[in-house]
């Protein structure tokens, strides 16, 4: 089928009944016509373009600030959740663990390499009650403050917690997940328990000061009465003997007595500046004077620093304490031994301490024993009062400083002492010297 359009038509038939040089000279106008408007429409598009372009750099910018700024506040976030003390998990919908700590790795002993994308349970064990764990602020939507609960760790070991969860929420309320944020416990209960024993310890202080003193007078009047007995009595008299028994009992019982009063009674510390070697090296030296008769076959190996060692203390209390340590390592050695007393100094987060050692090569303390050895009373030997240690870590602590134990059956003992240290007099602190 034949189109209906007329045929297109060049120029020259468009003018065809003009002469040549003027349709040549209509047809350089149109042209140029035309040539000048797709110029301007050239001109137009390369404008449009420009700003286009401009647009897109300018986009492309705020989309870089963008994700720089977001990298930062991602970056402040997480640096924020791996500052905490505390450590922090959160499950998502699937009870799976997708964010994990690094407190909590510290606290449950695992990476979060073994842990992300893992079931809540299979890391943090099946809670005995669901409603005490945050798979009930999951379910339930639930939150649970200042709870407690215990910890298997992968050793075996298990340690109290304690937890708070809360529900995490979109912005437009939806349910994401749930966080639960837990704390060890170990330490706050160590000191409950210390707290306890310390209350236990006032009252029954209290009780033997009153025990005490309502003993001594009985006590004084039956060594009275001994002494005029065994002076009427003839020297072969066997009874003397039993006089003599008498005595001992009641000086053995005013020791008692007398150790009592003094562990109750307030300690009054008249403390200044002292070279702690200067001070153990005069208990080392009454100790072994002493021990020529009664330990022997013991001997001290001294490990001194070679500059002051200086600490705020009361002399006299500090060589009771030490003197008490080194006679119970001459004892722990029935049949002789070296006992290593040490002096050094260490640093850290609580602060500069010096530290005093001493170090014996006996049989050890079985651990039942070992955690009852600063309870008043409770003594191993057999004309002990049971209360020579328990003196000694008063008087430390009174000090500032701390007594403590080191043993295992078969590995010998060894007590040191913590002192708060003191800067010598004039000089720079150790630290300044070079030690570290």
């Amino acid at each position: 089928m034949a189109s209906s359009e007329p045929a297109p038509q060049s120029v020259l038939q468009l003018h065809a009944d003009m002469p040549l040089e003027e349709a040549f000279a209509a047809s350089s106008s149109l042209f140029e016509d035309t040539a000048r408007r797709y110029v301007e429409a050239y001109k137009q598009l390369e404008e449009r373009f420009e700003f286009l372009n401009m647009r897109l750099e300018e986009t492309n910018r705020e989309l870089r600030d963008s994700l720089v700024e977001k990298d930062r506040v991602s970056n402040y976030l997480n640096n924020i959740l791996e500052s905490m003390t505390g450590g922090l998990l959160v499950l998502g919908l699937d009870r799976r663990i997708t964010l994990f700590n690094r407190t909590a790795e510290t606290i449950t002993g695992r990476s979060q390499d073994e842990v992300l994308g893992r079931a809540y349970e299979e890391v943090m064990g099946r809670p005995e009650e669901r409603e005490e764990s945050v798979l009930h602020t999951l379910d339930k939507g639930e939150s649970l403050q200042n709870r407690e609960k215990d910890l298997r760790l992968p050793d075996g070991r298990s340690i109290p917690l304690g937890f708070s969860t809360s529900v995490v929420r979109d912005g437009n309320g939806d349910v994401l997940g749930a966080i639960e944020f837990f704390t060890d416990l170990t330490e706050v209960k160590r000191l409950e328990s210390q707290v306890r024993r310390m209350h236990t310890l006032a009252a029954l202080g209290e009780m033997a000061a009153t025990v005490a003193h309502e003993i001594r007078n009985p006590l004084g009047g039956i060594a009275s009465f001994a002494s005029l007995l065994e002076r009427d009595l003839a020297p072969g008299d066997p009874n003397r003997r039993l006089v003599g028994k008498i005595t001992e009992g009641v000086a053995r019982l005013n020791r008692i007595v007398s150790s009592m009063l003094s562990y109750t009674r307030p300690l009054d510390l008249n403390t200044q500046p002292v070279d702690l070697a200067t001070a153990v090296e005069e208990a080392a030296a009454f100790f072994e004077v002493d021990a020529e008769d009664r330990s022997p076959g013991v001997t001290i190996r001294r490990d001194f620093p070679g500059r002051a060692c200086m600490g705020q203390v009361d002399v006299e209390r500090f060589r009771q304490v030490v003197l008490n340590l080194l006679l119970n390592a001459a004892q722990a050695m029935p049949e002789g031994g070296a006992i290593d007393l040490g002096i050094d100094e260490v640093g850290g987060e609580d602060g500069d301490w010096a530290r005093v050692s001493v170090r014996d090569s006996g049989a050890g303390i079985a651990a039942d024993i070992r955690d009852k050895l600063f309870t008043p009373f409770f003594t191993t030997k057999e004309d002990g009062t049971g209360l020579g240690l328990v003196t000694s870590r008063k008087i430390v602590e009174a000090h500032g400083g701390r007594l403590t134990l080191d043993s295992a059956p078969g590995e010998g003992a060894c007590f040191t002492i913590a002192l708060p240290r003191q800067a010598h007099p004039g000089k720079d602190s150790w630290r300044q010297n070079g030690s570290s």
